[in-house]
């Protein structure tokens, strides 16, 4: 057995290529042959599951596409912006959502602080600089802290 495969895949995948994924229309083939479509909300690196979310008129599907029945994946819309506030809105407390832009930059700045003074090393990644990256290992993101669920 070659080393490869032996590794689990959350060792030898780039986490940046999921989070690419994120917010995403893609369209995603099963071992089997059928084509699910919708917007992905988070990807388990653990499982590889895909949590995708079609809106079709009035009617919203979630599916979690087991990870070991995927055969590929394939984005069909960039648009990451289309569907993320319906997304968010569906999967987080609405008193995360109400936030302010400068409420969270200064939720950012306090953990980032605490990070550093326990020395971990923390970084700020991201498109918009809205990621806390730890060692490319954990990725925290707004609004930055714990949520009573």
């Amino acid at each position: 057995m070659a080393e490869d495969e032996a590794l689990h895949p959350i060792f030898s995948q780039d986490p940046e290529e999921w989070m690419s994924f994120i917010y995403k229309q893609a369209s995603v083939l099963m071992e089997d042959g059928t084509e699910h479509v919708g917007w992905v909300y988070t990807i388990d690196p653990v499982t590889e599951c895909y949590v995708l979310v079609s809106f079709e008129d009035e009617k919203t599907e979630v599916k979690v596409l087991m990870g070991p029945s995927i055969r590929s994946v394939a984005i069909i819309n960039e648009n990451t912006e289309t569907h993320r506030a319906r997304l968010d809105s569906m999967f987080r407390p609405e008193e995360v959502l109400s936030f302010s832009e400068e409420e969270i930059e200064k939720r950012k700045l306090l953990l980032k602080s605490w990070l550093t003074k326990n020395r971990l090393p923390v970084q700020i990644t991201g498109n918009n600089n809205e990621i806390l990256s730890i060692s490319d290992a954990l990725f925290i993101e707004p609004p930055y802290g714990p949520w009573k669920l």
